[in-house]
């Protein structure tokens, strides 16, 4: 199986529709997100992409999401969200979801590196994998906040599945 990592931010006239426009931007906006804990199958590939390639069809599907996400509207906040992984060589591994707020965009980006990583390691440790911090893997999305509310976002797309009529 494939799962495609994707980032993106969004800023709105709410911390809802900030939401909802950084869906968009990663293309699965039209989806019914059921949100999934942090393991990966094994046989599975991990891949980070600009945007999901959602196929026609799939409007109000389920779509199955490890998922991290950050709303603000205080203006001169920094917000991010992210996600990390690692993967044995049989595809298995974990994902880790965490966010940051702060008033420097660097600080802040320096300490969702650090969480990600940490919390990576703690969950190889807890499944007695390997670790290899060389090969923890990270996407992050960063924003400032403005004039208008903004939402930091990172999900990680397992596949939709549709309803049964």
């Amino acid at each position: 199986m494939k799962i495609y990592v994707v980032t993106a931010v969004g800023k709105g006239l709410t911390r809802l529709s900030a939401f909802d426009r950084a869906l968009q931007r990663m293309g699965v906006h039209n989806y019914n997100l059921i949100l999934l804990s942090s393991i990966v199958p094994p046989q599975c590939e991990v891949i980070p992409v600009h945007k999901y390639n959602a196929p026609e069809g799939e409007y109000g599907h389920r779509l199955y999401v490890v998922k991290a996400d950050i709303r603000s509207s205080e203006r001169g906040q920094f917000i991010a969200a992210g996600l990390g992984w690692y993967q044995r060589k049989d595809g298995r591994g974990v994902f880790v979801e965490h966010t940051v707020l702060g008033y420097d965009k660097k600080t802040v980006v320096v300490e969702i590196s650090r969480k990600i990583e940490d919390s990576v390691h703690d969950l190889c440790v807890f499944r007695h994998i390997h670790f290899n911090p060389k090969k923890v893997k990270k996407a992050i999305a960063v924003t400032g906040v403005e004039d208008k509310p903004a939402c930091a976002l990172a999900v990680a797309v397992y596949q939709a599945e549709g309803w049964r009529p």
